[in-house]
């Protein structure tokens, strides 16, 4: 089966710096994105949702991006990218999201997004 790309880009009101630790650590993943979130001894992210764990290898650029590459026979060729984004105009902060899945139903990934982020928002007061 062919992977989907989604995208969606979501603005702040926050500082890079500040949303960078709920992007990129398992305690923060935990507060608005996973059920639980741990980290192995080859510092794979395992990340868990609906009682299922995932397995993401990890790839990080300080106060930017966050990427997820997951392994494992199911799912395999799945990735998410968290990349904070600064507006060049307003020099707002936005948080650019890349899930590139098995799912190819853009209004539910869009639902899906929109509630994890509303949930980020009410944390970080932004």
């Amino acid at each position: 089966m062919s992977k989907h790309k989604f995208v969606g880009e979501y603005p702040f009101k926050t500082s890079p710096k500040v949303l960078y630790n709920y992007i990129s650590t398992p305690g923060g993943l935990q507060q608005w994105f996973a059920e639980n979130v741990s980290v192995d001894s080859d510092r794979n992210f395992h990340i868990e949702w609906d009682n299922e764990v995932h397995i993401a290898e990890v790839t990080k650029r300080v106060n930017k991006l966050a990427k997820y590459d997951f392994i494992g026979d199911e799912d395999e060729g799945n990735s998410l990218e968290l990349k904070l984004v600064s507006g060049e105009l307003d020099g707002s902060t936005y948080l650019q999201v890349t899930d590139i899945s098995d799912n190819d139903d853009d209004e539910e990934l869009n639902d899906l997004w929109q509630g994890l982020v509303d949930d980020l928002k009410d944390i970080v007061g932004g």
